[in-house]
């Protein structure tokens, strides 16, 4: 197929580099692979010649997003197997108007535009891909850097783009061993480090990670072969307070209600697998079969004791101090911490394959006709298990005195009378009697598991053809994706969990072997005992009583989704006046047909429910490149935009009620029936879309500005409202016969959407464009600004939505010479923001309004350009190096309200790498 997309050209000194050619094809086609970058290759942009490396890198994706036919972004590796960080997820969040969230001290999920990653979506090597998350949201910490050799970020779309976002579109890319065209071995192995320490006994706080890939074609250069393998041992801690609140206490002080504070101690196990097969016997047929499968298990200690305070029956002393209305320090006697040994521990398997087969006049301006097949897939089950400990049972035993301070600024700090490090003293208890209405004397813990299951099958045919005139080629094509999406709790008829119970009706027992004392030091107590709770529960020593709690019952569903879309596309070449213009248009007709099946309980009963929905999208786009100079073009585009919902909000569950004394009414608006639930019936969140854009490229090609305008106006958004229900066929629990069957069901609904509208700026400089002597340095930087108008809460229109930051700032500074040194330092601005907190079990949402922050990392680096060593690099990272918070307060305005406070260290890796 003839290059028609691109509004300049590229020119070479020796050949491009293979990541230049990669980011090129990646930005034509979403089926074209991902090529790898040769340090030994030189790359210009126009005059300027860099070495590989990450000023390579840089140029590579400056070059990438100068010939893209839409708005993108874009990231190249520096070498096979090495982005420019050990998490995707960091490497995307570096990109300009793109940031990340922190989950247990790592990169997970990406905010593009201010819109969470319910809003995007996650491809590889352009095809869609399902989460190991409750809901759409791809965790990108499936999918390790190693195995990837690039990734764009399309900020807009076109119509053969499949599986686009409303927010962006992330399109992660591995290498085409064809268009590698030589043989390369490249191994890697690093330790890693936190500078916390151990801070539970059985953790670990360092761990390696190791990774080979093998790159290799036949002799007569048709058939090509890669191989990835990538093993992760990643160890993680943590120091985390949350306050369970600040009610009004005495005189109308503000005081603390309790607090859970507790270390993490985690750990991932990843290995993962990545195989490509390419064939192409003659310039007319071409085949690549790549498949990727990834073994992913985390383990997390929590240990910590639950201080029950003001909401309890704990009391205040006199002698407390009070500043500014707020008690800031006192004494709670008849106090009964709970002591917590919790493990959470999860198994997620992802599996992603596809075959893509292209036929046709490759060369010339014949039909070209495409097949790609694919599926995605995900096993997860997730394991929550919490055990209790303490000084009494059910508040029979012996009581506590403690202290409490709230001057540190990062959460409360304690002192206690009793030794909670005392193996002898303490016993497995309820020490506050939690559940005792379920067992007697108060459960001794909680265990819940629940499991996922996601697949995604998609076929997508097209032909195309080269066509003279302004409308230089078209294509058009089908497609289907099916996705099929459950989730569901392991308990007895999907109930929530169990609750522990010690045997034979005993209410306390003493601990288990000791296996060493936790770290508590971050709220000022020295330690607590720590015992093996998982061991102990595997060894079917408690009793389990079913939660029948039929609130949870309804969290049970499963989804299925059918997609028809068929499209048209018509690039264009011309001119418009003297401006060379290039550009597309066309659209796509998307029909879905989606079903949900759910269970709906009053509490007695409980029966399945099943919602079905049908409904089609016209899904227009336009874009236009204008070449107005040498070195600068102007981008537009206009389109509609889809992104669906969250899963876990399409589900037929529900709770409902029946109200006796109502039975009689026929007015729905006082109804015997309501309930809540979720929607079968919602439909997508949708947006009509423009972005402007104006980039300059400098002389010689010494790096670039651009600026970015962009606007959605969001037609629909979610709410949770009333929506007037068919209540027929569910159990009344009497034998009352209403007068209706018709109430109102609170469930989300598709409502008023809002507007979101920002300002992206980046700048990318080489030192050598301003003097010879800063030849090797060189400086990235972004920011962005977004509002929006969007009030996800009508009852609260203060409420901003999830996840956005008014202000992003990213940057980078650098340095490389030609003897092998790199040396670089990063910062990540984001101001605050609402975010998704939970991190105890994947179901539920727990939002805080989360304080700014900037995250700092760096690297060093030294490869070994000739000798015994030539191949070899040596390497040290550090992320987090100002141990940055994450932070959150309960009041807007006082800071001495501490809600959260987690505190995860500086991270280190040390490591070498060798490519033959």
């Amino acid at each position: 197929m003839k290059n028609n997309h691109t509004p300049n050209t590229l020119s070479k000194a020796k050949r491009p580099t293979m990541a230049a050619l990669f980011l090129l094809g990646l930005a034509a086609s979403p089926f074209t692979h991902a090529q790898d970058m040769d340090e030994e290759d030189v790359f210009t942009l126009d005059a300027f010649q860099v070495t590989g490396g990450y000023a390579g890198s840089l140029a590579a994706a400056t070059e990438a997003k100068r010939l893209a036919p839409v708005i993108v972004e874009a990231v190249s590796a520096e070498d096979i197997g090495k982005l420019p960080d050990t998490s995707i997820a960091e490497t995307i969040a570096r990109l300009p108007g793109i940031t990340t969230q922190r989950v247990n001290s790592r990169a997970q999920g990406i905010v593009i535009r201010g819109l969470t990653g319910d809003f995007s979506t996650a491809l590889l090597n352009g095809r869609q891909q399902v989460s190991t998350g409750s809901d759409r949201s791809v965790e990108f910490d499936q999918y390790p850097a190693e195995l990837l050799n690039g990734v764009v970020v399309y900020k807009t779309t076109n119509p053969s783009l499949l599986g686009q976002g409303l927010a962006g579109t992330v399109d992660m890319r591995t290498v085409s061993p064809l268009k590698h065209g030589k043989k390369t071995v490249a191994a890697n192995v690093f330790y890693e480090w936190s500078d916390l320490g151990k801070l539970n006994p059985d953790s670990d706080d360092a761990g390696v990670r190791y990774s080979l890939n093998y790159i290799d074609q036949s002799d007569d250069g048709k058939m090509g072969f890669a191989f990835g393998y990538v093993k992760t041992d990643k160890p993680g801690q943590g120091e985390q307070w949350n306050a369970w609140g600040y009610p009004e206490g005495p005189d109308g002080n503000l005081v603390l209600g309790g607090a859970k504070p507790f270390v993490r101690s985690s750990n991932i196990d990843r290995e993962s697998f990545l195989a490509v097969l390419e064939n192409q016997p003659n310039e007319n047929v071409h085949s690549m079969i790549d498949i990727f499968y990834s073994d992913f298990k985390e383990v997390q200690y929590l240990r910590g004791i639950e201080m029950p305070l003001w909401w309890s029956s704990a009391s205040l002393q006199p002698g407390y101090t009070v500043e500014d209305g707020l008690v800031t320090e006192g004494t709670f006697d008849n106090f009964y911490g709970v002591m917590r040994n919790d493990i959470v521990w999860r198994d997620a398997s992802v599996f992603s394959a596809g075959w893509n087969l292209r036929v046709g006049d490759n060369g010339g301006d014949g039909w070209i006709f495409e097949a790609d097949l694919s599926t995605s897939q995900v096993d997860r089950k997730d394991n929550v298990l919490e055990t209790y400990a303490g000084y009494a049972s059910n508040q029979v035993g012996t009581a506590d005195s403690v202290y409490y301070s709230l001057s540190s600024g990062t959460g409360a700090l304690f002192t206690p009378t009793l030794d909670y490090a005392d193996h002898d003293a303490i016993s497995l208890a309820g020490p506050q009697g939690w559940g005792s209405d379920v067992v007697p004397g108060g459960q001794v813990g909680f265990f819940k598991g629940p499991k996922a299951e996601d697949k995604l099958d998609q076929i997508k045919l097209l032909v195309e053809k080269e066509l003279p005139g302004l409308f230089n080629r078209m294509e058009t094509g089908i497609a289907f994706t099916g996705r099929d999406k459950s989730e569901f709790e392991a308990g007895p008829g999907g109930t929530e969990g169990f609750f522990l119970a010690l045997p034979d009706g005993a209410t306390s027992a003493p601990l288990p072997p000791s296996i060493g004392t936790t770290d508590l030091s971050f709220i000022g107590i020295p330690g607590m005992i720590s015992y093996d709770a998982r061991a102990l529960y595997e060894s079917g020593y408690y009793e389990e009583t079913p939660n029948d709690n039929p609130a949870y019952v309804s969290e049970n569903w499963d989804i299925s989704e059918d997609v028809y879309t068929a499209y048209a596309q018509f690039d264009l070449r011309g001119n418009l006046g003297d401006v060379p213009m290039t550009g597309s248009v066309g659209a796509q007709f998307v029909q879905t047909k989606q079903a949900s099946t759910g269970l709906a309980t009053n509490g007695t009963t409980t029966m399945e429910v099943t919602g079905e929905h049908d409904y089609t999208d016209f899904v227009p786009s336009m874009n236009l490149n204008f070449a107005v100079g040498e070195s600068s073009n102007v981008r537009f585009s206009v389109a509609r935009q889809l992104a669906r919902q969250e899963m876990r909000d399409m589900r037929a569950g529900s709770n409902y009620g029946f109200n006796e004394a109502l039975a009689d009414s026929t007015d729905p608006q006082n109804s015997p029936w309501s309930g809540s639930g979720g929607n079968p019936y919602l439909e997508p969140w949708r947006s009509n879309s423009i972005d402007l854009t104006y980039e300059k490229y400098f002389a010689k090609g010494m790096g670039y500005w651009a600026v970015n305008v962009f606007h959605k106006d969001l037609v629909s958004y979610t709410y949770d409202q009333p929506f007037l229900t068919d209540f027929t066929g569910y159990n009344t629990g009497s034998d009352l016969v209403p007068a209706i069957y018709q109430g109102y069901l609170t469930v989300p609904q598709n409502g008023s959407g809002g507007k979101l509208k920002g300002l992206e700026l980046a700048l990318s400089l080489p030192g050598e464009r301003f003097s010879e002597s800063l030849k090797g340095f060189g400086m990235t930087v972004s920011g962005s600004l977004v509002d929006s108008s969007i009030q996800p809460d009508l009852n609260n229109p203060a409420q901003p939505i999830p996840g956005l930051s008014e202000e992003v700032v990213n940057g980078t500074v650098y340095y490389e010479n030609e003897k092998g040194f790199q040396a670089r330092l990063s910062a990540r601005y984001r101001s605050d923001y609402r975010g998704d907190i939970a991190t105890f079990g994947p179901r539920g949402e727990v939002f805080r309004n989360l304080q700014a922050e900037t995250v700092v990392d760096a690297q060093i680096s030294y490869t070994f350009k000739t000798g015994s060593l030539e191949g070899m690099s040596l390497t040290l990272q550090g992320y987090n190096l100002t141990d940055e918070p994450l932070f959150a307060t309960s009041g807007d305005t006082d800071d001495r309200l501490v809600q959260d406070y987690q505190s995860y260290g500086a991270q280190y890796s040390f490591g070498v790498s060798y490519k033959y």
